[in-house]
């Protein structure tokens, strides 16, 4: 579903003015947002960054609707979709690497759950995947971090009521890649009352 990215990538070049609308007017965020500072771009490496806020998703989904209902469900059940793919090299890895550590300590400061953490050997992959869950189960916000063994970092941060089995799905329509690779299970067993 590579179309549908580029629609959506269209959709957001067409509809700059009323993304700043509705950013300005979400001064209080949702509870799954994290708010990331700009990554500075390598030298002369790759750099993609993907801000979808919540009327340019309600415009996405609608056109994607007449494609896929399904499609056009999972994206109206988002608030905001951030994606950032950095290359690093000298000129930007520390800076990229500090923004990726201090965002994985603000989540576990801040009462996230951390479902996944991959570290691997050798300057392998370093993965951090955590969410906040609702009560109900579903999920308010997922961040993927990632830095890999070929130089690149990577922030994806959902925001919305998303189910775990939505994930795949999501993550196929909207062509992430980072977060394909997620395999999220909310086997919650029945505990005390918990607080919000």
């Amino acid at each position: 579903m590579k179309n549908l990215l580029r629609s959506t990538l269209a959709a957001a070049a067409l509809s700059a003015a009323f993304s700043v609308s509705a950013s300005a007017a979400s001064a209080n965020p949702e509870p799954g947002f994290v708010d990331m500072a700009a990554f500075l771009p390598a030298a002369k490496g790759e750099y993609v960054e993907v801000n979808l806020s919540p009327g340019l998703l309600k415009f996405v989904a609608k056109l994607a609707a007449h494609e896929d209902a399904d499609a056009a469900e999972l994206i109206g059940s988002l608030k905001r979709v951030r994606v950032n793919v950095v290359k690093m090299d000298d000129a930007n890895r520390a800076d990229t690497l500090a923004k990726i550590e201090a965002v994985r300590r603000q989540l576990e400061g801040a009462g996230w759950t951390q479902v996944v953490t991959v570290r691997e050997r050798h300057d392998g992959d370093n993965v951090d995947v955590h969410v906040k869950q609702h009560a109900d189960e579903s999920i308010e916000g997922l961040v993927v971090t990632v830095i890999d063994h070929q130089g690149e970092a990577v922030f994806v941060n959902l925001v919305g009521n998303i189910r775990a089995e939505q994930l795949t799905k999501i993550a196929d329509k909207l062509d992430i890649q980072a977060l394909k690779k997620v395999h999220v299970k909310t086997d919650r067993k029945p505990r005390g009352k918990e607080q919000s």
